[in-house]
């Protein structure tokens, strides 16, 4: 049994969203370098309001006029890894690489496309060099524990984790990230009191609850676990989500681990590239 999905990926927007964006018109902009930087802007506001169907054709405009725009490129990689296109985000991350090696943000984001293509060996190598360029990269750090989480390596992963917390404590996805590795290794109690002001707080989304309910589940709260739930699911989904939750508690630590990485959607926040 698998979890009810919280969210659906945008993927089969891509194809249509990157033909408008090859059918933009630049006739309006008094040069290719302002339609390329009024382009980014634009894009890149859209991009962080999580309007991906504009965000992607305003990256592609930027990209009409400025073909090796980094910058574009960054965000429709980005974008991609929102929406569910780590093949793409991936390819985008690379051409950046190869134009600047030293790039984090790019290093980031193509470790973050590993991630979700389920390739954390080939991820754990991008976090590597781009830790050993900024040791203090939170974003790294985070992404980090996510491979090393993907691997059933909680207690390293959690070590990355409390690394991260060190350098940036309200950046939410390393606490996310950080509770649901506590939960999943038997350490409950300690998920939810990382998990309660994350989900109280104005920045929670679907994935922290689901987190908070699945940690209460372990902590045998079921009360408070179906009610969280509820939050984001219907009462069917929510049901049966706590009855998986229940097969998940029955097992030792290193099968409930097995069981969740092999679950699609139960998983944690690798931060993307920004």
């Amino acid at each position: 049994m698998k979890l009810a999905p919280i969210f659906s990926a945008g993927r089969a927007l891509i194809g249509a969203l990157l033909v408008a964006a090859c059918g933009a018109d630049l006739a309006g902009s008094s040069s290719k370098g302002d339609s390329y930087d009024s382009s980014v802007q634009q894009a890149d506001q859209a991009r962080k309001a999580g309007d991906f169907d504009v965000a992607i054709p305003l990256y592609g405009r930027a990209l009409q006029a400025k073909p090796d725009g980094v910058e574009a490129k960054l965000g429709l990689g980005q974008s991609f890894l929102s929406i569910g296109a780590p093949d793409e985000a991936a390819a985008l991350f690379r051409d950046v690489l190869t134009q600047r090696e030293s790039n984090q943000v790019a290093r980031r984001g193509l470790a973050s496309a590993l991630i979700s293509m389920g390739q954390p060996d080939l991820a754990e190598r991008q976090l590597e060099a781009a830790l050993q360029a900024d040791g203090r990269d939170y974003r790294s750090l985070n992404a980090f524990g996510v491979v090393l989480d993907m691997q059933g390596r909680h207690a390293e992963a959690q070590a990355k984790y409390r690394q991260g917390i060190e350098v940036a404590p309200d950046y939410l996805p390393l606490r996310n990230n950080f509770a649901l590795s506590l939960a999943i290794s038997g350490n409950p109690q300690e998920a939810i009191a990382q998990l309660l002001p994350l989900a109280n707080s104005r920045a929670a989304d679907g994935r922290v609850r689901q987190n908070l309910a699945f940690s209460y589940a372990m902590a045998g709260d079921l009360e408070n676990a179906l009610q969280v739930s509820r939050k984001d699911l219907d009462e069917q989904s929510a049901q049966r989500q706590l009855s998986y939750f229940m097969q998940l508690k029955a097992l030792p630590p290193e099968a409930r681990s097995a069981e969740l990485r092999r679950n699609p959607n139960f998983f944690p926040q690798s931060g993307g590239g920004a």
